[in-house]
């Protein structure tokens, strides 16, 4: 059974995938702002204090607030 986690608490360079977005009422949705769904396959790329990772085919920043909105679980691959 896998466990869900914070994409916070992706380490450097392990893979996973996205399970749940957590949306927030008054701002676009993430799916909509980032182009981001569930089942795509994350990783952690740089951690600073804005986070490089790739989703999907592409690579952006993301701040802590947004990191905590997206629910990961460990790649089955």
């Amino acid at each position: 059974m896998s466990e869900y986690f914070e994409l916070s608490g992706l380490k450097l360079g392990e893979i996973g995938e996205i399970v749940e977005l957590v949306e927030i009422e008054e701002e676009a949705s993430l799916t909509e702002k980032l182009g981001i769904a569930v089942g795509m396959p994350v990783i952690v790329l740089q951690k600073a204090a804005a986070w490089l990772v790739q989703i999907g085919g592409n690579q952006m920043f993301l701040g802590q607030e947004v990191l905590r909105n997206i629910i990961v679980r460990n790649s089955p691959i």
